[in-house]
């Protein structure tokens, strides 16, 4: 795992401080004004009934809004804090949902960067009777220590710290895919100092919602402001990676995964599917269309990308301190309804001006 064992430039951009400011604004408590009825004359009227006691709010029928604040997590080192911070920075600036904090899903997420350690292996899937087990996936995983999962996933990265291990996490097609889900409402992370023979400071990160609980359950919806759609980089972003790095399973396998540049992406809710008509990724001063791979469900060659993301990936990394445009025109079909909605946009993003490493 090369590419993970590199760090990947920590994704910075002019606006997201006052982005994020305008987005934390949002979520301030508003007092409620409450109507006060004045009381006035005398006499001996009776006083009127108590209204009647409300019944119980029924069920959402679809996701909740999208969580703008969650409680602050306890219990992280400080490496683990910075990946729960960026991954919820990320998610925000992007227009989604931030995840809360899993206490059950950070003790299973733990057990196995621990077990990656004990037995040198940096694989989701482990063997029963190895040293540490607790499951053969991570749902087993997250049942085990007491959360039940509906659909999610597992991110993992290794040899960085912190909220770099984020960094390297959303700079690749597979991984992005699953941070950039709109439905998730908790996380669970776990991540391990040590170093075994080939593998060292393993992070791992679980991502869903409980099946156990019939609002949350539903997962959420992403922000209003993106129209529900959700691209990477944002629009606008600045020191941008120049490469994708070295993802497993390679997106583009007739091609070395370092030589591909950071993808450009559209995501959608889980429950529509996402068509491109064009992708195409230009190089704004030169008017060079750059060529890349575009990658859906159903041209994956690794059958991990969902229904609901398209990426263009460049075949060649990027130029340092360049300024990119990207073009998307489709559709999405909502399921089960079958309603087809158009999808355009267009924006741009800048490569940092440091050669790659």
């Amino acid at each position: 795992m090369d590419a993970l064992l590199q760090s990947t430039r920590s994704f910075r951009h002019g606006a997201r401080g006052r982005l994020l400011g305008v987005l934390f604004r949002r979520v301030a408590v508003a007092a409620m004004a409450g109507a006060l009825g004045a009381c006035g004359g005398g006499g001996t009227a009776a006083a009127p009934p108590p209204p009647p006691a409300p019944g119980p709010a029924p069920a959402p029928s679809g996701p909740l809004p999208a969580q703008l604040s969650v409680p602050a997590p306890t219990g992280y080192d400080a490496d683990r804090l910075a990946a729960f911070d960026r991954l919820n920075e990320i998610r925000l600036s992007a227009g989604l949902g931030m995840l809360a904090q899993s206490v059950a899903m950070d003790q299973a997420a733990q057990a196995h960067a621990l077990w990656i350690i004990a037995n040198d292996a940096f694989t989701h899937d482990e063997q029963e009777g190895t040293p540490g087990f607790t499951g053969t996936s991570w749902a087993r995983r997250d049942e085990a220590f007491g959360y039940v999962p509906v659909g999610g996933v597992e991110l993992m990265s290794a040899s960085v710290h912190g909220a770099l291990g984020v960094d390297v996490l959303v700079n690749g097609v597979y991984h992005r895919a699953g941070l950039l889900a709109f439905e998730p409402v908790d996380v669970g992370i776990g991540w391990s100092g040590q170093a075994a023979a080939t593998v060292a400071l393993p992070l791992v990160i679980d991502m869903t919602r409980p099946g156990t609980d019939t609002v949350r359950g539903l997962g959420q919806a992403a922000q209003p402001a993106i129209d529900g759609v959700a691209i990477w980089p944002l629009a606008g972003a600045t020191d941008v990676p120049t490469g994708l790095g070295l993802e497993s399973p390679n997106p583009v396998p007739d091609q070395d995964v370092l030589t591909l540049g950071t993808p450009a992406s559209v995501t959608v809710a889980a429950d529509e599917t996402i068509a491109a008509t064009a992708f195409v990724l230009t190089e704004r001063d030169t008017g060079r269309v750059v060529p890349t791979r575009m990658l859906t469900q159903q041209d994956d060659p690794n059958g991990l990308i969902p229904g609901s993301f398209v990426a263009a990936v460049p075949l060649a990394v990027l130029a340092s301190g360049r300024t990119y445009v990207a073009d998307f025109s489709g559709s999405s079909t909502r399921f089960p309804s079958g309603a087809v909605a158009a999808i355009r946009r267009h924006w741009s993003f800048t490569t940092t001006a440091q050669p790659p490493r």
